[in-house]
């Protein structure tokens, strides 16, 4: 059984391996995931926000979309960005839309030899900060860059503000590094055992990281180590934060909850497949991606509440907005939050409507009443082509 430690500070990091713990941890109640989340009815960076909940508490509530424009996108495989009335979206560059109208603003190209940008965007008050995988981040403002740093960071990683917007945080190959928002100066960088692909989250002056080979780091503002929890397998899911917790998918099919208090498990729960991609939670219910399935887990304890099967596998990360969440797989899907209802045996009434896409659904938001979602679609040859789709509240 490992130590219960507490934090360690400044001095260095302590690897901590993960046990179950006896008895209850204590409920994140049901305000923590929206406290989290905040007020904000647009969708700024990946996550919806630097805890990564993907979760919009004020969103209205939505019974049925029609399209109103299809972007082709190229490349992208993250999910769209909304903020002020513009769409920013990912692939062979990183475009600008107007939401309302669907009009191309602007367009960056990756530089020549970089290949595209794979992750989604930050957008804070008109600035949008990019990585562009393992070249540097980006500051962008009205489609031109206003400044470039040069560093390792992952392919999926998008950068993370802090809570006043005065840095931004990035991990990469065996780091995870401190920017300043206004210059893009390196204020530290502080070494990691493996990879970080995925985006980091933040939460109370605490920056999580997770690393490819399957570590948890906490890390404080200042990059000093707090702990480092060893996950059961390899991991390409971001962290997600609410209360007391961090919750985090892993290869060998498991979703986990990490307490933070004691750095240590707190429950484990299967939902097989890879566990890849990202996890919601809202109003105490962790929703998480199976592969073929979303399941629904208690919060607090990792119990099964229930799962839905979407038609086909693939990295179908959840969005909770208002009261409906919304899930991707043959077609875009749209949820009763607590399942529907069931008599312990059938489940009936969980769908609220559905939207086909065409193709393969992937990677989505919600921004201002609308719905924002990735498709794969045949083109008139046969060929597939991933376009973005602007559904709006029908």
């Amino acid at each position: 059984m490992p130590s219960r430690r507490r934090f360690l500070v400044a001095c260095g990091l302590g690897s901590v391996c993960l046990a179950a713990t006896a008895g209850c941890l204590g409920s994140d109640g049901d305000h923590r995931a929206a406290d989290a989340a905040g007020d904000r009815t647009d969708w700024p960076t990946a996550g919806h926000d630097r805890a990564n909940t993907n979760y919009v508490p004020d969103a209205p509530s939505i019974r049925g979309v029609s399209r109103t424009h299809r972007l082709d996108s190229g490349l992208s495989a993250s999910q769209p960005i909304v903020a002020d009335g513009t769409l920013y979206y990912t692939g062979d560059g990183l475009r600008a839309v107007d939401v309302e109208s669907g009009e191309h603003l602007w367009r960056v190209a990756p530089e020549d030899g970089q290949g595209g940008f794979w992750a989604a965007p930050t957008v804070d008050d008109g600035t949008v900060y990019l990585a562009n995988g393992h070249q540097g981040v980006h500051a962008i403002e009205g489609g031109e860059k206003w400044w470039t740093t040069e560093i390792d960071v992952g392919s999926y990683c998008t950068p993370t503000l802090d809570r006043d917007g005065d840095a931004l945080y990035v991990g990469g190959e065996g780091h995870v590094s401190r920017l300043d928002a206004e210059t893009g100066e390196i204020d530290w960088t502080h070494d990691l055992f493996g990879q970080v692909r995925e985006t980091l989250a933040v939460s109370r002056g605490i920056v999580y990281a997770v690393t490819e080979g399957g570590e948890l780091y906490a890390l404080d503002e200042y990059g000093d180590g707090y702990w480092r929890v060893d996950l059961p397998a390899k991991c390409q899911c971001p962290p997600t934060v609410v209360g007391r917790r961090v919750y985090v998918g892993t290869f060998d099919g498991y979703v986990h909850a990490v307490d933070t208090t004691r750095a240590n498990l707190a429950w484990s729960t299967e939902v097989g497949g890879f566990a890849k991609g990202g996890i919601a939670v809202a109003d105490g219910t962790v929703y998480a991606d199976g592969g073929r399935k979303l399941h629904a887990l208690d919060a607090d304890t990792g119990q099964r509440r229930w799962a839905f099967d979407v038609g086909t596998t693939g990295d179908h990360t959840p969005v909770v907005a208002g009261d409906t969440l919304f899930t991707t797989g043959d077609r875009l899907y749209a949820l009763k939050p607590d399942g529907g209802l069931t008599n312990g045996t059938i489940r009936e009434e969980t769908i609220r409507f559905t939207h086909a896409t065409g193709g393969y659904a992937g990677p989505m938001s919600v921004a201002d009443g609308r719905v924002f979602v990735t498709a794969r679609l045949d083109d008139t040859e046969g060929n597939q082509t991933t376009a973005l789709l602007v559904l709006d509240p029908a």
